[in-house]
């Protein structure tokens, strides 16, 4: 009875958990067009965008139809960006949905794209950071529109013009973060090289670790001190660095 009773209430747990996630999907709909309004087809709508590659590519992004029509399911009750681009990459346009409104169909106009990149440099340790990533959010609800990560402590996005979050942070070196606005008179937006602080662990490679505070060890005394294991082998773990 006891393991009959178990499966039943694993059964109603997977079929509520299924019934939920099947509600928090809704249908947006809308259609694209460009600034004398007419239907622009073939144009990439998403929620979220990635500029890894130096080529802005939509997340789970839909195209419009011959009408400059779209239809894409999100997560229901989440305020969310919808952003739209031609398919040269040569005009966008922005607008948030409330993540309910599924019979407010969306209007995303089309104007002048801003090209937004830069780098990264950390002046303490004299080097750039071995990895970096950038989110470019809407405010003031941080929603997130677009990302770029590099290996080479650079960035570079298109998006329309507005206001926007710059959230910047990488390997060894601590987040900076940035109000920006993008004008549409202005296409070319040369942040340049930005200098990102370095961590306290960075700070300390290759010198000696400095002195530690105790507040509780197992099997050590409370004012042990770094000293104590002269001689001895000693593996130190930075857990959570971040």
């Amino acid at each position: 009875m006891r393991f009959r009773s178990w499966m039943s209430a694993i059964v109603v747990g997977l079929v509520m958990t299924l019934a939920v996630q099947a509600q928090e999907q809704v249908k947006i709909t809308g259609d694209v067009r460009d600034a004398d309004g007419k239907a622009v087809a073939g144009a990439d709508v998403a929620t979220f965008w990635v500029a890894d590659t130096g080529t802005m590519q939509p997340l789970n992004g839909v195209k419009t139809d011959k009408e400059g029509k779209f239809s894409l399911s999100v997560q229901s009750g989440f305020a969310q960006g919808f952003l739209a681009m031609d398919k040269d990459r040569k005009s966008g346009g922005l607008v948030i949905s409330d993540g309910k409104s599924a019979n407010k169909p969306l209007e995303i106009k089309l104007g002048p794209l801003v090209k937004v990149h830069g780098d990264f440099f950390c002046k303490e340790t004299n080097k750039r950071p071995t990895w970096t990533n950038v989110y470019l959010s809407i405010p003031p609800l941080r929603l997130r529109v677009a990302q770029c990560s590099s290996t080479k402590a650079e960035f570079s996005f298109l998006l329309p013009a507005g206001a926007y979050q710059f959230w910047g942070y990488g390997s060894d070196v601590q987040n900076v973060n940035k109000e920006l606005t993008f004008a549409a008179d202005k296409p070319d937006l040369d942040l340049k090289t930005i200098d990102m602080e370095a961590t306290i662990i960075a700070r300390h490679i290759g010198k000696d670790p400095p002195d530690w505070h105790v507040t509780d060890a197992r099997g050590a005394k409370k004012d042990v001190k770094l000293s104590d294991f002269k001689g001895k082998w000693v593996l130190v773990e930075f857990w959570g660095f971040w």
